[in-house]
């Protein structure tokens, strides 16, 4: 039987997906990890179609994983399904190579929908990600501001915009105080911003 792999750590969202493979996808057995350190292992020991991803999961955030599995396992098309913005990741990732990109507010309807193009060898771009990409704001800077950022810059930014205090992004991330100050630094300079208000108000006006 083809194989899907979710890498999900909610509840809710396991059961509504489990509900959706039964009654629309029946054809594919799906398997389900809580943290990036089993989804890596199951990915090594088995072979999957499509890979269903969130980006923070029990053991910290994968998206500085998911460049390397697209590497590592190229015939894995990836789905990110995440209650993060599309505005800060998803062109990144795109980029990296991903098949599509879904926000965890998404109506049943279009998940069933993205799944299905992604399981058929297709790319899903979301109406909102299309009007991101093609937004006056964005032709008039020419460029999203968040594109300069690495991945784990971005991960901190996000962490930095939800409240996170320095010490507790040292221990999701499993960073060194001065390397999370370090990278807070770079993101401050790369986004022109002199603090999180200025950094969460530069996020919010790319929403």
């Amino acid at each position: 039987m083809k194989k899907v792999l979710l890498a999900e750590d909610h509840s809710i969202v396991i059961k509504g997906l489990k509900i959706t493979f039964e009654t629309e996808f029946a054809a594919y057995q799906l398997q389900i990890v809580r943290s990036s350190a089993d989804m890596m292992k199951l990915l090594k020991n088995d072979c999957y179609d499509m890979a269903i991803i969130d980006l923070h999961l029990e053991d910290g955030d994968t998206l500085h994983l998911i460049s390397d599995v697209i590497r590592i396992y190229p015939d894995v098309k990836i789905l990110v399904f995440s209650g993060n913005p599309e505005e800060l990741y998803a062109q990144k990732l795109y980029n990296a190579g991903i098949k599509g990109y879904l926000n965890k507010q998404s109506p049943d309807e279009e998940v069933i929908d993205a799944i299905r193009q992604i399981l058929n060898g297709k790319t899903y771009l979301s109406d909102n990600f299309k009007d991101i990409i093609t937004s006056r704001k964005y032709a008039s800077t020419k460029e999203n501001p968040f594109d300069r950022l690495s991945h784990r810059e971005v991960e901190v930014l996000n962490l930095l915009i939800t409240g996170k205090k320095p010490s507790e992004i040292c221990q999701e991330l499993n960073l060194h105080a001065s390397t999370v100050a370090t990278y807070k630094m770079k993101i401050f300079t790369k986004l022109k911003v002199k603090n999180v208000i200025e950094l969460t108000q530069l996020t919010s006006n790319f929403r």
